[in-house]
């Protein structure tokens, strides 16, 4: 479940600044066609950078082959090359605004052939299909900061999230060597 849930946060972050997406995470595509635009935002500059730190809160049955995958995520992006990376330093610790506080609510389908065991390396992406014949059937941003008509769950669900004092590269890295 967590090499599924992580490829498919992984590959969602990296379409905002990646064209591509499909090369880094094949399969993606089909496991979240919930998704329908897999390119960057419109006007994503060269210096795109996000230091995020994401945390799989919790995985509940759902009914059927069906579960229901809580992911918290903490962190903040920029586009200026000076503050590639780090992001945030023990002199410039984020606020709780600037950390962008989020929890996303997947609900998975786990019918057919699972992921592949998580083999850590040192490779940012893994190049190989982590995804199995799970697929996502509900994306739910349930609350991000500063959008009008979301309901704010209660972020004590996360619980530590970590220190954002020390980005560094993903970790732990895809082992690309594919199954």
């Amino acid at each position: 479940m967590g090499t599924f849930v992580r490829g498919v946060i992984e590959a969602d972050s990296l379409a905002v600044f990646d064209w591509d997406v499909e090369g880094e995470f094949p399969g993606v595509k089909r496991a979240v066609q919930t998704r329908k635009l897999w390119e960057p935002a419109w006007g994503a500059e060269f210096y795109n950078t996000s230091d995020h730190i994401f945390k799989i809160a919790s995985v509940r049955e759902a009914g059927g082959d069906a579960v229901t995958a809580i992911v918290c995520s903490i962190g903040q992006g920029k586009n200026d090359e000076a503050s590639f990376p780090p992001l945030f330093d023990s002199d410039n610790r984020p606020t709780s605004t600037d950390r962008g506080i989020s929890i996303v609510r997947l609900t998975i389908n786990t019918e057919g052939e699972k992921p592949p065991e998580e083999r850590p390396g040192d490779r940012l992406f893994p190049g190989y299909d982590v995804f199995g014949d799970w697929w996502v059937s509900e994306y739910k941003n349930a609350w991000a900061p500063n959008v009008p008509g979301e309901p704010k769950p209660d972020t004590a669900v996360c619980g530590d999230m970590g220190d954002l004092t020390a980005p560094g590269p993903s970790y732990p890295g895809w082992s690309g060597s594919g199954v």
